[in-house]
């Protein structure tokens, strides 16, 4: 489960960005905040990841497997896209059933050719594909994604959105924000829509 009590947030020297937000996710939950950039839908994700805490207010998250592809990928420069998606596998899986694991979604999101290549090797839209498969390679019981759809053609996009669904089918708690609606729409995501600042839910 992942749970909101009243949070508000705010970046140092600046005014409020959440405020008394609430927000409830059961497990298995499929949902994608969604409204204009700048709105707090990213500082949102950080929040349930944990990466930022709250200034008011609960955060309850039941897992610590949380997958997380960022808006702006955080690929290692130095090693290559089935390094990168191997990391969060090192330490809980043998180094055959890490590489096994992390190769199965480098080919799932149409990266197989480019495995051995680094980040800057690579396309915007390869980069964005190799920090969702890293996400996806550790078997979270939540996803979280941030614009997984931004800068992507048609069929990219496809891909990207049968790889969710495939997750989400075996139980995985998905959070995704957006400011385009459409994918969202046809994941049959639960919309929440947000706007102004600072956002109250």
């Amino acid at each position: 489960m992942i749970a909101l009590d009243h949070v508000a947030f705010a970046y140092p020297g600046k005014g409020l960005v959440l405020e008394d937000v609430s927000l409830r996710l059961e497990p298995g939950a499929m949902v994608c905040l969604f409204g204009p950039s700048g709105c707090g839908k990213s500082t949102t994700l950080d929040i349930v990841a944990g990466l930022r805490s709250p200034r008011h207010g609960v955060r309850r998250v039941d897992s610590r497997r949380i997958g997380y592809a960022f808006q702006e990928p955080r690929l290692l420069p130095w090693r290559s896209v089935l390094d990168n998606v191997r990391i969060g596998l090192t330490g809980w899986l043998t180094h055959h059933e890490a590489d096994t694991a992390a190769m199965a979604w480098v080919s799932r999101l149409g990266l197989g050719a480019a495995a051995s290549s680094r980040p800057a090797e690579l396309s915007g839209g390869m980069r964005r594909r190799a920090d969702l498969a890293r996400a996806c390679a550790v078997r979270p019981d939540i996803l979280l994604l941030d614009e997984p759809f931004a800068f992507l053609d048609g069929e990219t996009c496809g891909t990207v959105a049968q790889a969710v669904r495939e997750l989400h089918g075996t139980g995985v708690t998905v959070l995704m924000v957006s400011h385009v609606r459409d994918w969202a729409d046809r994941l049959a995501a639960r919309i929440l829509e947000i706007s102004g600042t600072p956002v109250r839910l």
